[in-house]
């Protein structure tokens, strides 16, 4: 279901209020600031310099603050047209920002590096996307626990990334994570990456941890993504 800010953009894009410029007109790109990249923007036979700024669409920002957004798009398009005020050249969408093939690179690195670890038998005991670390599309597995860690000193690492923690684990049906935990948490990011968002979203914020747990200790599982063309 299209966001109240993607309804907006739809409506002022068809209306030509708004000008839409593909994603991919853009190259060299260079982080400027925080949330703000300067891109090479080639336009007919020209390069002009622009300022991109970014901003992550989440389900669940408040709509005032959408409201706010779409207040100040607004103002820019009526006030940019002086050669003293910064100039508004129109909007883009980058839909996701990888293309099935870093997808599935990021994805085979992985479960390289947790097939390397299980080798070893080494057992990672909060596997989850914060402690997947990305250079240059090249995926690397951090915060290796400590063998001495205790259950109490996990369970505090493991408040707020619980949908990716395997639920016998965290409903003490075992006492420690195990291989298979780890090859739990791995099918949970690689849906993530896969999808494009986390896990659950739909569903957990409107019940309890307890029953949250117990509904997937039962079985409950995310739809697998299909690969449109």
């Amino acid at each position: 279901m299209p966001s109240l800010l993607e309804e907006w953009f739809e409506q002022a894009i068809s209306e030509k209020h708004i000008n839409y410029i593909e994603y991919n007109k853009f190259t060299d790109r260079k982080r400027i600031g925080e949330k703000v990249f300067k891109y090479e923007w080639k336009v007919i036979e020209l390069t002009v310099t622009v300022a991109l700024r970014c901003l992550k669409v989440d389900r669940s920002i408040d709509e005032q603050i959408i409201r706010d957004l779409i207040d100040e798009l607004k103002l820019w398009r009526r006030g940019s047209n002086h050669s003293n005020i910064i100039s508004f050249y129109g909007v883009t969408k980058d839909s996701d920002g990888l293309q099935w093939t870093d997808k599935l690179l990021i994805a085979k690195g992985i479960a390289l590096g947790l097939l390397y670890l299980h080798d070893n038998n080494f057992i990672h005991g909060a596997l989850h996307p914060g402690n997947i670390l990305i250079h240059e599309k090249q995926p690397k597995i951090a915060d290796l626990p400590s063998m001495l860690m205790n259950k109490m000193t996990l369970d505090v690492d493991l408040i707020g990334v619980m949908e990716y923690t395997d639920p016998q684990y965290m409903l003490g049906a075992i006492d420690n994570p195990n291989m298979k935990s780890n090859v739990y948490s791995l099918g949970l990011i690689l849906w993530q990456i896969s999808s494009g968002k986390p896990p659950f979203q739909n569903i957990k914020s409107d019940m309890s941890e307890t029953k949250f747990l117990v509904m997937i200790y039962r079985g409950k599982r995310e739809d697998p993504i299909e690969v449109i063309g």
